[in-house]
């Protein structure tokens, strides 16, 4: 129940309360002034029961959009793709190697690539540019100056 609703509730089942002299005559309540006020003391408790009825389903629509954005975002971060798999049975049978056989053995990995040197002779540096024009490797300005003193002489 709600507070109002209890001190309503309270008012109803309580003893009414000694009344000091104030000099104001209190007010007579007659049957049909206390009908009059029950009869509105329900209409607004049902009033109330009927508004927190709708305001469930509003509860339930919030939670159930709340959970559809949680999954779309599990969704959007990828599910990792699961490996395929069979149970062993009856009508399927996987061959198995004889006892002592050796599987053969994975070649070792290969060597990361040597970056390419530059296009000056005798440079052993590692290529950290390339030249516009000709698309050769460079590895400082007196590279590129070098390749480009080639590229005059043999143009």
């Amino acid at each position: 129940l709600l507070t109002p609703q209890r001190a309503l509730l309270h008012k109803q089942q309580s003893q009414p309360l000694l009344q000091l002299p104030m000099g104001a005559k209190a007010k007579e309540v007659t049957e049909e002034m206390r009908e009059k006020r029950e009869e509105r003391a329900r209409r607004r408790r049902l009033q109330a029961a009927r508004k927190a009825e709708r305001a469930r389903p509003d509860h339930r629509r919030l939670t159930r959009t709340h959970k559809a954005k949680v999954r779309a975002l599990r969704d959007a971060r990828g599910r990792p793709a699961r490996a395929p798999w069979s149970l062993p049975s009856a009508a399927t049978a996987s061959p198995s190697p004889p006892r002592g056989f050796r599987r053969p053995r994975p070649p070792p990995p290969a060597a990361p690539a040597r970056p390419p040197s530059p296009a000056r002779p005798g440079c052993g540096n590692a290529k950290r540019y390339s030249c516009a024009q000709t698309g050769r490797p460079l590895c400082s300005l007196g590279c590129y100056r070098r390749n480009l003193q080639l590229l005059q002489s043999a143009g």
